[in-house]
């Protein structure tokens, strides 16, 4: 799935007025709750929609064939996970993207997944051959299309994910998931905002597979923590504060 960083997007009262939101029908076997959900969460999250944008209810159900009670559903649950915010009588703008969340974001990851490296070494847990799987599947999405940012970042975030499901615990696994929507938003952002980071991005999972397939505790963590937060210079003056 591509995305279009050039979206039309003019600038109104520090939101943004946008092109009108893609017409989708609704599978029969699906409540229109759970559709309206499903559809603005895919938007935002892959970036169709772009940060700031305000998006009504009217709109949406007017998108989806709905009425708005649905949709206001959907609105309410997107809220809570931080996914939209509502305006009172204006419907509810799309999150900006800052500088603040990708460093707390990146530094709440490397508690997760550094504990997790300490785990899958200490226990010597056989992922490794997993792990270069998926940083194939990465490079052969990169060398087929670099621009097809979705794709790669969600076999980024499953190579991640791998690392923390291997620990087999249930309650780390929910914990680490809860955060999984804005993860990839991040990822996409941040990749389409920092080309390199698409091709740099995978030569690190693959020295951070490396050393897990060796059981190099301190080297996996070290390789981890630098993949995780040395990015952070690269976006610092790109997204707001």
């Amino acid at each position: 799935m591509q995305i279009n960083p050039d979206a039309a997007n003019a600038r109104f009262g520090g939101w943004s007025v946008k092109t009108p939101l893609p017409i989708s029908e609704r599978p029969s076997e699906l409540k229109a709750a759970e559709f309206a959900y499903g559809y603005l969460k895919d938007l935002i999250v892959t970036m169709r929609v772009a940060p700031q944008s305000i998006i009504t209810e009217s709109e949406v159900a007017a998108a989806i064939g709905a009425s708005r009670t649905p949709v206001r559903e959907a609105f309410s649950r997107l809220q809570s996970e931080q996914l939209l915010t509502l305006i009172p009588h204006r419907g509810a703008v799309v999150p900006e993207i800052t500088l603040r969340a990708i460093q707390e974001q990146a530094q709440t990851r490397v508690v997760l997944e550094s504990y997790s490296v300490e785990w899958i070494c200490s226990h010597r847990i056989p992922i490794a051959d997993r792990l270069f799987e998926l940083v194939e599947a990465q490079r052969a999405i990169f060398a087929k299309d670099p621009e097809q940012i979705v794709d790669m970042v969600v076999a980024d975030k499953e190579f991640h994910w791998t690392l923390v499901k291997a620990i087999g615990n249930t309650e780390f696994a929910q914990l680490y998931h809860s955060i999984h929507d804005r993860q990839l938003r991040i990822g996409i952002a941040m990749f389409q905002a920092v080309k390199s980071r698409r091709c740099s991005a995978i030569h690190q999972h693959e020295e951070i597979a490396e050393a897990i397939r060796n059981f190099d505790e301190d080297a996996a963590k070290s390789l981890l923590e630098s993949h995780l937060l040395g990015s952070l210079d690269e976006v610092s003056g790109v997204f707001p504060n």
